[in-house]
């Protein structure tokens, strides 16, 4: 018997969950695959000769319904008879092995994993799904978790579809059917010839949610670049690499300008975020900013180099980690008197940084031999702008 279950992505503060829904009482499963094209007949010419016109992309929509029903199952068992599970990161955290959410392999896009395991995966473990906190043995409170919990309220949520069955026909519970998408619809019906039993109805999406941003935001900045750099004083590939500003130190150095336009207003603040591979969750630092360099600086505003003798004129440029790894940096971090990042500061880690007196950790760190996705955005008083992004890997300490 084939099994469906939908999960959603949730990044709540630093915490991520996933919730999960196995379906019960399948009605229908109608999956849609549509090419659009247009017909343009010609005129005194016959069928053969009619031009077909395709000017829009593919899509695919999944329908599913099902019967609620009354779940019977023994409240807090855990044993995956209660049709609402959900997994949180400080559980994981907790477990031996730690449980962590992985991407999914070989995807671009950063989509969650929650069925990696061995031996598809054998670098991770496997998440263990617990019983949702509330009761959900009645229909009509199983509607009111759909509404809570189901519902797409953020551009940071996540959905996935999977089918699975014990033959393989589908997928084992390891590697089953996948679609990645959004819940665009969900209804829940009764009628009067039958009026204890509910129908569900939920219209999915395959694709990857996106928004419009208002005309009022800032647009998405240009010529954004990550580049890393690493500090050892032995020899990779015949050269040292203890050249500042990172010093003993994977770093990144990432530089952007200013957008194309600013909305309606000046953009006030930047948001620089990055992640491991593999990782979700995105951490940040946020920075004041002065986008006039002929304007007076300081430290609580960052701005662009003004130097047409160098490389990185009229570019921001900050380095990365501003905390350590997968921790926010303090805003405004490590800037010098003139609004520009200390470097100096931030190669040497007995020198307090101007805005903070306190000295550079050395173990501001990244990786060593891994890909990071930074990520950048403008915000002003109407909003979030749009992002620009880059990817980078660190080098391989040497041995």
């Amino acid at each position: 018997m084939a099994i469906i279950r939908i999960y959603k992505y949730v990044l709540d503060g630093d915490v991520e969950k996933v919730y999960r829904y196995t379906i019960p009482n399948l009605e229908s499963l109608n999956v849609q695959y549509n090419t659009p094209i247009s017909p343009m007949p010609l005129p005194e010419e016959d069928a053969d000769e009619n031009i077909l016109v395709k000017i829009e992309g593919n899509s695919a929509s999944i329908d599913i319904d099902w019967t609620l029903a009354h779940n019977d199952y023994t409240i807090d068992s855990h044993n995956h008879t209660c049709n609402f599970e959900e997994w949180t990161s400080e559980f994981g955290s907790k477990q031996s092995p730690a449980q962590i959410l992985v991407v999914k392999t070989g995807d671009g896009r950063g989509k969650f994993d929650p069925i990696a395991a061995p031996p598809t995966r054998a670098d991770v473990e496997p998440l263990t799904f617990r019983d949702m906190d509330e009761d959900t043995r009645q229909p009509s409170k199983q509607i009111s978790m759909f509404r809570k919990y189901f519902e797409s309220k953020s551009l940071n949520n996540d959905y996935l579809i999977t089918i699975e069955d014990e033959v393989g026909g589908y997928g084992i519970a390891t590697e089953p059917t996948r679609w990645y998408g959004s819940i665009s619809q969900m209804s829940f019906s009764i009628s009067g010839s039958s009026p204890i039993v509910w129908r569900a109805r939920i219209n999915f999406f395959v694709g990857n949610v996106i928004t419009v941003f208002d005309s009022d935001s800032p647009e998405s900045p240009q010529s954004l670049s990550g580049n890393t750099y690493t500090g050892d004083g032995t020899l990779n590939s015949g050269v040292a690499n203890n050249l500042s500003p990172w010093l003993e130190r994977h770093v990144m150095k990432v530089r952007f300008k200013d957008p194309t336009s600013f909305g309606a207003t000046d953009a006030n603040e930047v948001e620089i975020m990055y992640r491991k591979e593999g990782k979700l969750n995105w951490t940040s630092v946020r920075y004041d900013i002065e986008t006039d360099t002929g304007a007076s600086q300081s430290v609580n505003a960052l701005t662009k180099i003004n130097n047409v003798l160098d490389s990185d004129h009229d570019y921001y440029v900050v380095y990365l980690p501003s905390s350590k790894e997968n921790l926010a940096g303090a805003d405004n971090y490590n800037l010098t008197s003139g609004g520009l990042f200390n470097t100096t500061a931030y190669q040497d880690s007995t020198t307090p940084p101007a805005n903070s007196g306190t000295a550079i950790p050395a173990e501001l760190s990244l990786s060593d031999d891994k890909y990071y996705t930074v990520k950048v955005h403008f915000r002003n008083t109407s909003g979030d702008g749009g992002f620009s992004q880059d990817t980078a890997q660190t080098k391989k300490n040497p041995t």
